[in-house]
């Protein structure tokens, strides 16, 4: 990707507004959560934010297009958009058939699996809390870690940390040391510096909530152990 003639930036937050429009309408505290953006390391959006809500009124966001110029970034910068996408979905404490639609769109566009997207969807669900509402386009139990079990349940600390983590509640010890190590190599800030310093800070994030969720998991175990 040529820096010079694409803006990330823009592109991110055109992608956002079509996640949080895409019923059809802007309200206001979809506008409320888009800047939020502005405090999860991508920057002040302000002058960005009013642009691209004015062009969707305009225009439906052309998802393909806005993906194709982002089409030479690593999977690694990718993942770290669609993980900005699925936190500002599950912000407003539900997820919508149609958002999620546009979710799978974006992320089948931007090369990453199915279970990418469900495994930062869930993590992002269940941070927020947020179910998935009007009539889904798929089962809440088919999306990795939104619904949980009777024995994570008692602890929704330990639900979201293997959520963020993307295991189940039976995973061993040896699965949770693996899927840690897994998602560190693959957030890994250098892996997105030619994005810029705001997506190096995105990552940085990630890697943090990664970081608390296998300590929180990690300590967890120790105690029923001991």
């Amino acid at each position: 990707m040529n820096s010079t003639d694409v803006d990330p930036r823009r592109l991110v937050v055109r992608l956002a507004v079509a996640v949080m429009t895409a019923d059809g309408r802007i309200t206001a505290a979809e506008r409320d959560v888009v800047t939020a953006l502005e405090g999860i390391g991508l920057g002040p959006l302000s002058d960005l934010i009013d642009d691209e809500i004015q062009r969707a009124i305009r225009q439906p966001p052309d998802l393909v297009a806005a993906c194709d110029q982002l089409a030479d970034i690593s999977p690694e910068a990718a993942l770290v958009i669609m993980a900005v996408l699925c936190e500002i979905a599950a912000s407003d404490r539900s997820v919508t058939a149609r958002e999620l639609a546009t979710l799978s769109s974006i992320a089948a566009q931007l090369g990453l699996r199915a279970d990418d997207l469900e495994h930062l969807l869930g993590s992002a669900m269940a941070a927020y809390d947020a179910p998935l509402v009007a009539e889904p386009v798929v089962p809440p139990s088919d999306v990795s870690g939104v619904s949980g079990t009777a024995d994570v349940a008692r602890d929704p600390g330990l639900e979201r940390a293997l959520c963020v983590l993307g295991l189940s509640s039976n995973a061993d010890r040896a699965r949770v040391d693996a899927a840690y190590l897994d998602l560190v190599t693959r957030y890994n800030p250098t892996k997105v510096i030619d994005l810029g310093v705001e997506f190096v800070a995105l990552a940085i994030r990630k890697l943090a909530m990664i970081t608390e969720a296998f300590e929180y998991v990690r300590d967890a175990g120790s105690e029923e152990r001991a």
